[in-house]
């Protein structure tokens, strides 16, 4: 006769805490992103792991063969386009700040973090992905500035456009010419074509 494969199993006594049963992180961010700007902050190293992962995913699913690096690095990963190797920097935010708007500071560290922030230096990663996690949405960049700032019809545009915005990237960073960039976006041949 086949074994129960789950009568050996006894039920916890009593009604134990949420917390005790599945972790204090697990029953504060299970509502994400119904959180709360001080839970985030709270929890910004599991925050920033969710960007980081989303980023690993996207560049996967692309056959870019990322590859995340240690903490304390200057950049999060590298991908892999062709023979080139891009240095990219993630930053996540979990949703719009109270003025509707999503910011992104581009410093090292965290606010909370007894070491504080300070700035990269200008050299130190070659493109910016910018991860509205609420979204699930990826803004890549090689722009360098202090801080981003979007509205939420600019977010949520982006979703549309991250393929084109990575493309971008390696045109500005000279990884792919602008033929290359043409043919990868679906973008007409202007050469040809006008």
């Amino acid at each position: 006769m086949p074994r129960d494969p789950v009568s050996h199993i006894t039920p916890p006594v009593g009604k134990p805490a949420l917390a005790d049963v599945l972790g204090k992180d697990f029953n504060n961010l299970a509502r994400f992103p119904a959180i709360s700007p001080a839970e985030a902050s709270r929890h910004a190293p599991q925050i920033g792991l969710a960007g980081e992962s989303l980023v690993t995913s996207w560049a996967a699913r692309r056959g870019l063969a990322p590859v995340s690096m240690p903490a304390g690095a200057p950049f999060d990963h590298i991908f892999t386009v062709g023979p080139h190797l891009v240095r990219a920097q993630t930053k996540t935010t979990t949703g719009p700040r109270r003025d509707g708007r999503y910011s992104f500071n581009m410093s090292r560290g965290n606010s909370g973090d007894p070491n504080g922030t300070s700035a990269y230096a200008s050299n130190a990663f070659d493109l910016a992905a910018l991860v509205f996690l609420d979204l699930g949405v990826i803004y890549f960049t090689t722009e360098k500035k202090s801080r981003f700032r979007f509205t939420t019809e600019e977010a949520q545009l982006m979703s549309h456009i991250e393929f084109e915005c990575f493309c971008d990237c390696l045109l500005q960073l000279a990884v792919i010419d602008r033929r290359a960039f043409d043919v990868l976006t679906d973008e007409p041949d202007c050469e040809a074509d006008c």
